[in-house]
């Protein structure tokens, strides 16, 4: 998450707040706004004209969740239960079912206990709860003798010192006593957003890391957020006769291939295998005019050294593949039909390897030990839509990088899992 999209969400935050402060102080009859935002005083219904709950709703909670980045339903219909006992919203971009309820200012326990009561009813995985100022995310655990336990998903987050300072910054308020709270307005709110924004509550309850999005993109353009500007599958040269699944194939075999190679160069199996030191030198020299890098350097690393004997090795191979050792497992042998006549543009690699290769470091090397990206990323989290476009080569990429692992740590000494064992003690 850049820092830039940190400081958008603050900015626009805060003006939910400021509108809210307004619309408060334009509604009540009564100059309460001061006791609302410095004390724990509590909105009235014939002091605002509407009740308190809907106010807090439409002018603060509903344009947060937006900025968060959530889609949501308010009073969803659930067939089961008393209709009278609903929650207030539902989040309809999260593969899990995760409810809401709201509360007006002042009010969180309130909003925290009906929560409780919704999740130990077992319709819902879920459930966030909030007063406007307070917000928390919640599942329920069964203890051994069966009761339902409230159990917090991320950290509790409370903007109401945030509101302290601007409502006092905007002259609404009026105090004798300087506020206590430790943090800024940008402090403050830049933690919930990254506490509480779509991708972070996505992370916490499916599992989803940055990476994986990242690698959805990176081969499809499918990502939750978008980071690079074209994907692999589109940018690809293909041989006239390769189909769809073959191209999508091909881009899926690249991505795992080039985080192989990461993962032996970072456990020191490929000391002179330097993708982005080998990137610069083809950007900075003439041999981006003979070729794509992924023809004069990645093709050759991978048919001509890696997935050939040392012995059978072409004696025309450049130099710098030496002592690239030989993988018998499979990953790096043409699995597809015509996969020596793919090519992949500067352009687009480029970003691949910049971004995705070279800027994840041991997140990379930490996911990509677990085996083929592709399996990880389709059975471990909410998506196969990516192996189901590939059924023709799916098992063959996650078996020749299963196959490569194993391989390597049979033939290799310093294997991935023992250098992964040592590093955990």
């Amino acid at each position: 998450m850049s820092s830039q999209e940190i400081e958008e969400a603050t900015t626009a935050i805060r003006s939910h707040i400021i509108d809210f402060l307004t619309t408060l102080d334009d509604q009540m009859d009564e100059p309460r706004l001061s006791e609302i935002v410095e004390a724990d005083g509590t909105l009235q219904s014939k002091n605002l004209g509407q009740t308190p709950e809907r106010c807090v709703e439409d002018a603060l909670i509903w344009p947060i969740l937006e900025t968060l980045g959530y889609e949501y339903t308010p009073r969803p219909y659930y067939p089961v239960g008393d209709s009278d006992e609903q929650p207030d919203f539902r989040i309809d971009n999260l593969s899990e079912t995760v409810i809401g309820e709201n509360k007006s200012v002042n009010n969180f326990e309130t909003a925290q206990g009906d929560i409780e009561g919704y999740l130990d009813s077992r319709r819902y995985e879920y459930g966030l709860s909030t007063d406007g100022f307070r917000w928390g995310m919640y599942a329920v655990e069964t203890d051994e003798r069966g009761r339902a336990d409230l159990v917090t998903v991320v950290e509790e987050q409370n903007i109401a010192p945030a509101v302290r300072r601007i409502a006092r910054n905007q002259g609404l308020v009026s105090y004798t006593e300087e506020l206590q709270e430790n943090g800024t307005v940008e402090g403050v709110l830049g933690d919930f957003y990254q506490t509480f924004n779509h991708y972070g509550i996505r992370r916490a309850i499916g599992g989803l890391t940055e990476f994986y999005d990242l690698y959805l993109e990176v081969t499809t353009g499918g990502g939750e957020y978008q980071h690079l500007d074209a994907a692999l599958v589109d940018a690809i040269e293909q041989p006239p006769d390769a189909s769809k699944s073959e191209k999508l194939a091909f881009a899926t075999l690249l991505v795992d291939r080039l985080a192989f190679v990461k993962l032996l160069a970072d456990r020191g199996i490929l000391d002179r295998v330097a993708l982005h030191a080998q990137w610069s030198e083809h950007n900075q020299g003439l041999n981006r005019f003979r070729g794509s890098f992924y023809s004069q350097y990645l093709q050759p690393l991978f048919y001509d050294a890696l997935s050939t004997p040392k012995q059978q090795r072409d004696a025309e191979l450049p130099e710098m593949f030496s002592d690239v050792p030989y993988l018998g497992g499979g990953l790096f042998e043409s699995i597809l039909p015509a996969e020596r006549a793919f090519d992949v543009p500067d352009s687009v690699l480029k970003p691949v390897l910049t971004q995705f290769i070279e800027n994840e470091e041991r997140t990379l090397v930490n996911e990509a030990a677990a085996g083929s990206i592709l399996e990880t990323y389709t059975e471990e989290f909410e998506s196969r839509e990516l192996a189901g476009q590939i059924p023709q080569y799916y098992a063959d990429i996650v078996d020749a990088y299963s196959a490569e692992i194993g391989y390597v740590e049979s033939e290799i000494e310093r294997t991935l899992r023992s250098f992964a064992g040592t590093e955990a003690r």
